[in-house]
């Protein structure tokens, strides 16, 4: 590749016109394989949304597949995120972060990655819409009703984007003894579970990680002195 130099930029007896250094673009082979990466991470961001709902059409029971998997979706958009963040500051410092003077004036400046960007950007944020691309619908943010003298606890459980992620986890938790209802809030991605006065609740806590794979960090945990209705949390 021939560009034009600035004067005193040539070897002795080099054509008039033509730079002999070689612009440091990202190489094929690396525009490839970020592509690549970009696609497959984008994939795995999104399997819990998706996964679950594909083997449901092809009738095949998925349970609580897409809870079990959740936790590969921060992983993967965060790699996402450093991917772009890295290419783009790789790109800011080949081109203005290189030596000056005659010994890069010859040069021509690196072009921008615009493919391999462009590519890392609509898989973030593709995989990061998807949920509210399959389930639009907002849902609800009353915790559910707890009896008087029980539990009301709320989880954070920021995996969790939508019901397809979700799957038959709810039900299985609802269904354990000592839990009257559980709901799951995909706004606020966090889990409000009532369980009923006696309850083991750190104890069902740690069979749910184990047998159900659901874990989160707790926000809160207060007695319901409601004996009925519907309360809020201030």
């Amino acid at each position: 590749m021939s560009t034009q130099g600035h004067d005193g930029c040539h070897p002795p007896g080099a054509p008039t016109g033509e730079c002999l250094t070689n612009p440091s673009d990202l190489s094929p082979k690396a525009g490839r394989r970020t592509v690549l990466s970009a696609i497959l991470l984008g994939v795995a961001a999104s399997a819990c949304c998706w996964l679950p709902l594909a083997l449901a059409s092809l009738g095949l029971a998925t349970g609580t597949l897409g809870a079990r998997i959740a936790w590969i979706r921060p992983w993967a958009l965060g790699a996402l995120a450093l991917l772009l963040a890295g290419l783009i500051a790789w790109w800011v410092l080949k081109r203005y972060g290189g030596p000056s003077g005659k010994d890069h004036c010859c040069t021509e400046p690196t072009r921008f990655p615009t493919l391999p960007v462009v590519f890392l950007g609509i898989s973030a944020l593709g995989a990061a819409a998807v949920p509210r691309l399959i389930h639009p619908d907002r849902s609800a943010t009353l915790v559910p009703p707890a009896p008087a003298g029980g539990t009301l606890l709320v989880i954070s459980t920021p995996q969790f984007d939508c019901p397809a992620c979700v799957g038959t986890l709810s039900q299985a938790m609802e269904a354990t003894p000592g839990v009257a209802s559980v709901q799951m809030d995909f706004d606020k991605r966090e889990t409000r579970i009532a369980f009923h006065p006696g309850s083991a609740v750190d104890a069902t806590l740690a069979r749910w990680k184990v047998e159900l794979g659901f874990e989160g960090k707790e926000v809160k945990r207060e007695a319901a002195s409601a004996p009925t209705g519907t309360i809020k949390f201030k």
